[in-house]
């Protein structure tokens, strides 16, 4: 019986040695490897690389210390191998896996890509304290060259491990052995340097490499040589994002295009006039004290200091707001205020004063002797016979002015003579001439204003499809036919305006 007993005892004791031995050996996860490239690369492959990396860890870390998970064991801390992929894809710190499966440490392979190359990330960390131990990166043509480099790197990674030492060849016989004779043998030790052309999105943009100017290549579209590697472009356009990217240069030939960002909003201003007042004389536009010949200006995010001139309306000043890619519209129909002054108007007879009406602008606004505020750029007009007063009036101030004229002009007596030159022959046709050119040019200059309109309407259909893409579809091409069609249109409503401003001169001289 005390044998038995005895026996039991040993038994234990081994038993708990063993256990005490186990629970010595520290866990060392090795995850799947995950593919972030694309095309995606197939799972056998991946699951290859995953078993070099095991494989290695297991001939590199001493047994009596580390002991590395299966992939099965990994599994079943994680509850399935759906759920093992899923975690191992989603998690964003490797050693938090590693404490999830209960390991001292992890790690893990990330391939990627890089032009052509097929590139692959090994970390290891310790999963308690989430500090990495070691890691090494490299790139191959394909999966199969990847082997290589896992092969070189993956031991030394491990070597970095508490307690780990990287197993030595055999030892070298003593002597010399081998010895060749060589040739000229040179190699060259400079970098390979290649041809590479660059395009932007729209053109123009000024360009850096490597935060340096060049010469040769100062802006969008040129060429220029530079060395094999990795290489800083910067693209800078005025309104546009900065372009900011490093291009790993591999190539002759190779392109780099860059699609530059908008960075700018619209502002549109309405010109409007009150009765026509002035409408021989154009808005003068100032932004920022910079004058612009267009209404609608295309202008960088931020705040701007708006004034409109013209000699016949008070200026109008406003602070503009400009967003990125929005459209800001100010109507300057519900602003316009003429400018005035005032008019003391007489009517003389023959020396003697009389009451006439007087028309300001083709409407009666009383009769002589006259006294009020009249518009700057007005008509005035006096008498049954809308008689034309010439008198110049000025801002703010008052003006006197006597129209004066003779009795016979409106009652002509039966035995004055006419004069030769009025014969009404020759008034008649010389009239007809002109009201037929100033006819003419109304109509071309109506029909020009009509076409300018429709190119608006057009240019506005054309700027909500430009505003509907993406940054990754044709921004340049759209913006053009934009560009184009607001072209059009100033041309049309420029010639328009001028060509019916010469009729209404010829009907209102002649």
């Amino acid at each position: 019986m005390q044998s038995i007993s005895l026996k039991i005892f040993l038994c234990s004791i081994l038993f708990l040695a063993l256990v005490a031995y186990g629970q010595e050996r520290q866990r060392v996860a090795i995850l799947n490897t995950e593919d972030d490239g694309s095309p995606e690369i197939e799972f056998t492959n991946l699951n290859f690389l995953t078993g070099k990396l095991r494989e290695i860890a297991v001939k590199v870390l001493p047994e009596d210390k580390y002991s590395v998970m299966s992939v099965q064991s990994i599994i079943d801390k994680l509850g399935s191998k759906e759920n093992a992929r899923k975690v191992c894809k989603e998690a964003q710190c490797i050693a938090e896996i590693g404490r999830k499966v209960t390991a001292a440490y992890v790690g893990q392979a990330r391939l990627g890509r890089l032009d052509d190359y097929i590139t692959i990330n090994v970390e290891l960390y310790n999963a308690g304290s989430g500090v990495l131990i070691g890691s090494f990166t490299g790139k191959a043509k394909k999966v199969s060259g990847l082997e290589s480099v896992i092969n070189a790197n993956a031991p030394q990674m491990y070597g970095k491990m508490p307690d780990v030492q990287i197993k030595q060849g055999p030892a070298v016989a003593g002597g010399v052995s081998g010895v060749q004779t060589t040739g000229s043998g040179f190699v060259f030790e400079g970098g390979k340097n290649y041809l590479v052309n660059l395009n932007s999105e729209p053109t123009g943009a000024a360009l850096s490499f490597d935060g340096v100017a060049s010469v040769k290549c100062p802006k969008t579209p040129c060429k220029i040589v530079l060395g094999e590697g990795n290489v800083r472009i910067i693209a800078a356009l005025e309104q546009y994002e900065i372009s900011d990217t490093t291009v790993f240069i591999t190539s002759n030939n190779q392109n780099i295009d860059m699609k530059l960002k908008p960075n700018f909003g619209y502002l549109e201003i309405k010109p409007a006039l009150l009765d026509d007042v002035g409408d021989y004389e154009e808005w003068e536009l100032n932004i920022n004290g910079k004058g612009y010949n267009s209404f609608e200006n295309r202008l960088s995010p931020g705040n701007y200091n708006v004034k409109l001139s013209h000699r016949c309306y008070e200026a109008i000043s406003f602070t503009a707001g400009i967003n990125k890619g929005k459209h800001e519209v100010f109507d300057m129909a519900s602003h316009l205020t003429l400018k005035k002054g005032g008019l003391t108007l007489n009517s003389e007879r023959n020396g003697e004063p009389v009451s006439e009406p007087v028309f300001v602008n083709g409407k009666q606004v009383g009769e002589t002797p006259f006294s009020d505020a009249v518009p700057l750029c007005s008509e005035i007009e006096i008498g049954e016979n809308r008689e034309r007063v010439r008198v110049t009036l000025k801002y703010n101030e008052n003006i006197s002015y006597t129209h004066k004229g003779n009795l016979y002009e409106f009652y002509e007596p039966t035995n004055k003579k006419k004069e030769p030159s009025f014969s009404m022959p020759k008034f008649e046709m010389s009239g007809n001439t002109t009201f037929w050119v100033a006819l003419g040019l109304d109509v071309l200059g109506a029909a020009m204003l009509y076409i300018g309109h429709q190119k608006h309407d057009e240019m506005w259909v054309e700027y909500d499809k430009y505003g509907a893409l993406g940054p990754a579809n044709n921004y340049g091409g759209a913006w053009e036919n934009v560009e184009s069609l607001r072209s059009s249109r100033n041309t049309f409503y420029i010639l328009g305006s001028l060509i019916l401003a010469s009729g209404i001169g010829i009907h209102i001289w002649f």
